[in-house]
């Protein structure tokens, strides 16, 4: 009698598809995502029309594919379609869109894979959001570079930067933190500074003007240990030592997470509050 012996079978899978695992870092951008691999390398997956991507081409993908030319970065930030790495080295590279600069090469000319982000160097962490990126250099200083029509670069202009710039009137920085309409800084005294548009309580002031050159304080606010990774929509969040959350900004839905959903012109949070 013949006797037919179990054998091993696997799932087939798509030629060309990378495995989606061992992935360290991740980010995501307005209809794409992209992650670092423990292996150094960066792939993204989605929306591809101005080389988001940064595979070479302006294909929309639905597996993440390579980004070229990286196989050392430790993290990466996504704006809306433009991406950076962060390398070991501290330099940074960035890809996709650069209609404001905000790919950091001193042109304002696209590219489908990355370009190194002029005269920056000693970068320890990057942050991006909508069409600006920022970086925080081993010295404790920021550079930011990008859109700043809302002064969310600090300079104290309305002037978009196709390279890096610094934010004037900061101490010591130990996160930054680029949102859409402002960005805002974590200190070494553990206290924020924010700057850039504050129409929606997103400076955390108190008020609803926008801020310069000067770098408001949220109010109340200290020990904090963490800030939101990219300010959202005028809205932020802060963790603080003791373990608690206090966000304020455009309430939206309840965005600030106390319980209360403001409505009308009582929509704005214009101070911290705890979530």
């Amino acid at each position: 009698m013949a006797v037919a012996l179990p054998v091993v079978t696997q799932q087939p899978q798509r030629a060309g598809a990378a495995a989606f695992s061992g992935f360290t870092r991740v980010a995501a951008g307005d209809g794409f995502t992209c992650a670092v691999k423990s292996d150094g390398t960066v792939w993204c997956w989605g929306k591809n029309s101005k080389g988001t991507l940064g595979d070479g081409t302006v294909t929309h993908r639905n597996r993440p594919v390579q980004v070229v030319g990286i196989t050392d970065a430790i993290q990466v930030a996504a704006g809306s379609e433009s991406a950076c790495a962060l390398r070991s080295g501290g330099t940074v590279k960035c890809w996709g869109s650069n209609s404001n600069g905000q790919l950091g090469n001193a042109t304002t000319t696209d590219s489908l894979t990355p370009v190194d982000v002029t005269g920056l160097t000693s970068v320890t962490q990057i942050s991006g959001n909508f069409n600006h990126m920022c970086a925080l250099r081993s010295d404790a200083t920021a550079r930011c570079w990008g859109w700043n029509i809302l002064y969310q670069l600090g300079d104290g202009t309305t002037t978009n930067r196709s390279t890096p710039v610094t934010p004037a009137g900061l101490g010591a920085v130990t996160q930054i933190s680029a949102g859409v309409f402002g960005t805002c800084a974590l200190l070494s005294d553990a206290t924020v500074r924010c700057w850039g548009a504050g129409n929606n309580g997103g400076l955390g002031d108190g008020g609803t003007t926008y801020s310069t050159s000067t770098k408001t304080s949220p109010t109340g606010l200290s020990g904090v240990s963490k800030i939101s990774d990219g300010v959202g929509w005028n809205n932020l969040c802060a963790v603080q030592s003791s373990g608690t959350v206090k966000c304020w900004g455009l309430n939206t839905y309840g965005a600030v997470g106390n319980g209360v959903v403001l409505t009308g012109s009582d929509i704005l949070q214009l101070t911290p509050v705890t979530a």
